[in-house]
């Protein structure tokens, strides 16, 4: 029977909010279903292609660490030894629609705060060393085992190992260590170091990132919003004091000038520009990814068999986000007809759609829109 990538809260939603999350590490066994696909000849093959992220690391506790980029050719992979190696494919859920579908099972959080699903396969030994994120990420073993140890909270003063691009920790005192087989979770909250081994061959684990934005990403686009429609308004002082220090800047001053700089920064700017930049998709580092050029195949079929009263699915490469005023798709803002309002709501809250839902919330004009969407390969039918 096809079944679809599934996750399941082992507690209520609010109370995982309040107790686990960004505070402490969460055990959940056998919370996950559905991870058949795809297998390791699937994820190698998506390390093959030019526009897709993966990393190769080889090393063990007695061993160097080393790491590659990809894409990398049939080649390298002939000659990788028996153990001690993990391949690493991030952004799979952009690549692989099934794949994205399990992100609907983290409606407890809203849905800019999603990052993607990133997929490693290891060989017994594998891992990628010692080390904390600086983002939450709920660990899912999808085949094999791997055994778990988790340290200590860690920050930008925590020792590392001396390494040109693996930010390994120096020493991690194991506080808690779970082993880890298919279906079973575990949610690490930021800073937390934690180090996975692969106890057999064909050890497959996603792993679900989420957005956590750069405070100073956030002003920058913020100010670039600004910039784009800032009429030429020059600093203003009607009434002053006569100047304290003529020397210096007053503080008077400086609460003046920041107070009218700040003003430019209306709800209705910050809001575009915030709407803007958590539903551009991920952006990788120098090797990727950039899936402007790939358009990888969905397979109807298994979602089709899978959730037969589906009609429709999001490409898992389409992020969506909604508001008062419209659909906000991959960054570009959509106004929506007054009668299809409902629409924007509709698409953004989940990634599978059904025929009657679709009548429901958008009007003859929002369809064209969808049809529209769906010829440029945003949303797939299922018909």
């Amino acid at each position: 029977m096809s079944t679809l990538p599934r996750f399941t809260l082992p507690l209520p939603a609010a109370d995982f909010l309040r107790d686990y999350w960004q505070r402490k590490p969460l055990l959940a066994r056998a919370s996950a279903t559905g991870l058949a696909i795809p297998d390791p000849d699937t994820l190698a093959g998506l390390a093959l292609e030019e526009g897709v992220e993966s990393r190769l690391i080889m090393g063990a506790q007695d061993s160097p660490w080393t790491l590659r980029h990809g894409p990398f050719d049939e080649d390298d992979f002939r000659t990788l030894p028996e153990q001690n190696w993990t391949l690493l494919v991030q952004s799979v859920d952009y690549c692989l629609t099934e794949v994205s579908l399990l992100l609907d099972s983290f409606d407890f959080l809203p849905p800019w705060r999603l990052e993607d699903i990133m997929i490693s396969y290891a060989v017994r030994g594998g891992s990628v060393g010692p080390h904390f994120d600086q983002y939450d990420v709920f660990l899912i073993q999808a085949s094999g085992q791997r055994r778990w140890q988790l340290g200590p909270a860690c920050d930008a003063d925590t020792p590392l190992q001396p390494h040109d691009s693996l930010r390994l920790l120096a020493d991690m005192p194991v506080q808690e260590e779970h082993l880890l087989g298919p279906g079973d979770v575990l949610y690490i909250p930021p800073g937390v170091a934690h180090w996975g081994i692969a106890e057999d061959d064909d050890c497959v684990t996603w792993s679900v990132g989420f957005r956590a934005p750069r405070r100073a990403d956030l002003l920058a686009r913020l100010t670039d919003e600004c910039l784009a429609d800032m009429p030429e308004t020059l600093f203003t002082d009607p009434g002053r004091d006569l100047p304290q220090d003529a020397a210096g800047l007053s503080d008077a001053d400086v609460q003046a000038l920041t107070e009218q700089a700040l003003s430019l920064l209306t709800p209705e700017r910050t809001r575009r520009a915030l709407m803007q930049l958590l539903s551009e998709p991920r952006q990788g580092n120098q090797n990727g990814p950039d899936f402007a050029g790939l358009d990888f195949e969905v397979d109807t079929g298994h979602i089709r068999a899978a959730a037969p009263h589906a009609t429709l699915v999001r490409r898992g490469s389409t992020r969506l986000l909604a508001d008062a005023s419209g659909l906000w798709l991959n960054g570009e803002h959509v106004p929506l007809p007054d009668d299809s309002r409902g629409l924007g709501t509709y698409l953004a809250s989940r990634r599978l759609y059904d025929a009657p839902s679709l009548a429901q919330h958008a009007g003859e004009a929002g369809m064209e829109l969808l049809n529209e969407w769906i010829e440029q390969g945003f949303f797939v039918s299922l018909e």
